[in-house]
């Protein structure tokens, strides 16, 4: 990565559910790496980049990561560290369905296989009345607008565009964006205009959002070419369970319903990835962007498999990506240890 001060760093998160917690145990473990570097204990993920972006669970990273302190609005709230544990804490809650529910939804069958109310009593506890136009640096976090049928892309620069009409509470941006079909119902929510939107997970159209935070880059700083970005973009594990000819000739419409999100997130992911590499490859920076994708190991890929071992397993996965990447991660610490402190 390019240690250039007039560089712009951008870090993008994939969707994924409770695989979550692979990316928040990676900058966990890189903001703690920083801190020492520097010899800066209050250092956060949020100083360390000028655009941060997000689909679905890494759309709720993305406002962790930029809400404010209330007694500091100038500073991140949380550390890396923290937000790591609270999806420990809270990833049980939002994927549990209680015997009632499961009779109401006809196990997912009626209904959505989800309540969304322990999703957005975690956002609102975390995320509180903080605003898109209060964050702590320029966001993307995507959606997708059922009633328009088109995009909706929350973001700092659209609320300085458009006013009112574009600023919503992070934490419906974060109910929102985590609106997975079938795992969640639709989310219905309200700009400060009191105009509202029909939406869901952003990861209908990009699970991975590097592409979409690139040009929202573009947007902010119009000045710049490629050779003045650099690029972290972290998935949520390396889906590799193959779907063989003997079982999928015979899917139907149900059993298709599993395989196709699964194959969509994945496959969207890895073209995006492709374009990226080639983009910056072009621009002869191929090193200025790098892509994080653990394996998942003996990690459950399903999104929504939230029990304390699959926790435990995807927490292993992080693990042993860092264990075996130690390279890349010196690259990383000191490349920004240079940024950082010539600000």
């Amino acid at each position: 990565m390019d240690t250039n001060p007039e560089i712009v760093h951008l870090l993008t998160l994939d969707g994924g559910g409770i695989r979550g917690i692979i990316p928040a145990s990676i900058l966990a473990y890189l903001e703690e790496e920083l801190k020492r570097a520097l010899n800066n204990a209050q250092l956060k993920i949020a100083d360390c980049f000028d655009l941060i972006g997000g689909t679905s669970t890494g759309g709720i990273l993305s406002c962790l990561y930029l809400t404010p302190d209330e007694n500091n609005p100038s500073r991140p709230k949380y550390s890396a560290a923290q937000i790591r544990d609270f999806y420990k804490e809270y990833g049980p809650k939002l994927f549990h369905k209680s015997f009632w529910y499961k009779i109401v939804s006809g196990l997912g069958v009626f209904k959505s296989r989800y309540s969304e109310k322990a999703l957005c009593e975690f956002a609102n506890k975390l995320m509180g009345n903080t605003y898109i136009s209060s964050v702590i640096k320029d966001c993307l976090i995507t959606s997708y607008d059922m009633s328009m049928r088109k995009a909706l892309f929350f973001t700092k620069y659209n609320v300085s565009k458009y006013g009112s009409s574009a600023d919503y509470l992070l934490a419906d941006v974060a109910r929102a964006t985590s609106a997975a079909p079938t795992y969640f119902s639709p989310a219905r929510i309200f700009a400060k205009d009191n105009t509202s939107r029909h939406l869901v997970d952003g990861g209908v159209f990009a699970n991975n959002p590097s592409m979409c935070a690139y040009v929202e880059g573009m947007k902010l700083w119009p000045e710049k070419s490629i050779k003045n970005y650099c690029m972290i973009s972290i998935g949520t594990g390396k889906v590799t369970h193959p779907y063989d000819w003997e079982k999928t000739h015979k899917f139907g419409y149900l059993q298709w319903l599993q395989p196709i999100i699964d194959v969509l997130s994945s496959s969207v992911g890895e073209t995006v990835d492709f374009q990226m590499k080639q983009l910056f490859t072009a621009g002869g920076v191929a090193g200025n962007y790098i892509r994080i994708e653990p394996s998942l190991l003996y990690a459950d890929p399903r999104m929504d498999n939230a029990s304390l071992k699959n926790i435990a397993a995807l927490e292993d996965a992080a693990r042993y990506y860092i264990e075996d990447n130690q390279d890349l991660f010196e690259k990383i610490v000191n490349s920004m240890q240079n940024i950082i402190s010539s600000e």
